[in-house]
């Protein structure tokens, strides 16, 4: 959530993110060209920059939810909302 919302402020002042959680492959590496300490662990990073108007945007596919999603038992239904 916390990525999230820097992304919708970013938006809100004109600029564009993409959020790269592929970085916790390189986490190690990253942290120490970055000088963070053992505590702090790096979970994602996140580029932030103007749009370049006129370049083709890349859309990659998405597989299926029958590919990734397995359904275990059944859960009630449960209403949004009670009043």
């Amino acid at each position: 959530m916390q990525v999230q919302t820097v992304m919708l402020l970013l938006r809100a002042e004109g600029l564009h993110s993409c959020p790269q959680v592929t970085w916790t492959m390189y986490r190690t590496t990253v942290s120490q060209i970055v000088g963070a300490g053992d505590g702090l662990p790096l979970f994602c990073g996140v580029a932030v920059g103007l749009e370049k108007e006129g370049v083709p945007r890349l859309r990659t596919g998405r597989a299926d939810k029958t590919e990734t999603v397995s359904f275990v038992g059944m859960w009630p239904a449960m209403p949004l909302c009670r009043r």
